[in-house]
């Protein structure tokens, strides 16, 4: 008897590792709450990361990526399974940091020293340089922190779409999916913040 059960359960283990996203969900709507973990299991460290970049507060993101599991569960029986899972995730995700945003009236930035050094290393970033040496990583520290207190300024709408393309390096497609809207206006957005900061930081974007 033991053995049979643990062979039913191994058996179903396998199932739901091979499963997609999006059938996990549906049997989820059907009771199996063992889909539910699995899910957490695959993406609870991109939840948790995704909401340390709204609210840079360790505490706070785990306790908005537990919240973000309790309202996939909630909402269970309402997910389209036609409908890709990850962005819908990412989008409650989203309104749950926004939310406690507002609430706290505050809105941080990525560290400049992390930015900095990751933002040097990817095609399409903010800001890029070919100058090594110490005296133009002290002159390029400077810029950095000018270009910081101009993104400091944007609106809070405008912030999130910095943080998204260049601090989490997600594409305009997958940003119009977080933000419920379309690629094209993501990328008019862009341009229009991109345009505004070179704006405000003069030669501090000359290489964008």
């Amino acid at each position: 008897m033991g053995s049979s059960l643990t062979l039913h359960t191994a058996g179903d283990a396998v199932s739901l590792a091979e499963s997609t996203d999006e059938a996990l969900m549906g049997r989820l709507s059907q009771g199996e709450e063992a889909a539910l973990a699995e899910l957490v299991h695959r993406y609870q460290n991109d939840v948790f990361r995704f909401c340390l970049h709204y609210l840079k507060n360790v505490e706070v993101a785990k306790e908005m990526a537990q919240e973000t599991y309790l309202r996939i569960y909630t909402a269970r029986d309402r997910f389209d399974t036609s409908r890709k899972f990850k962005p819908w995730m990412l989008c409650i995700a989203r309104n749950l940091c926004l939310n406690e945003l507002k609430r706290k009236k505050a809105v941080q930035m990525e560290a400049l020293e992390d930015f900095a050094s990751r933002a040097r290393e990817d095609d399409g970033v903010l800001l890029q340089s070919s100058e090594d040496g110490p005296a133009d990583q002290a002159m390029q520290q400077e810029r950095l922190k000018k270009l910081l207190a101009a993104v400091a300024t944007l609106p809070l709408e405008s912030q999130e779409i910095v943080n998204l393309r260049f601090f989490q390096k997600k594409s305009a497609r997958e940003i119009a999916e977080v933000v419920d809207s379309t690629e094209g206006a993501v990328r008019t957005r862009l341009h229009r913040i991109l345009r505004q900061l070179r704006a405000s930081c003069g030669d501090q974007l000359e290489s964008i």
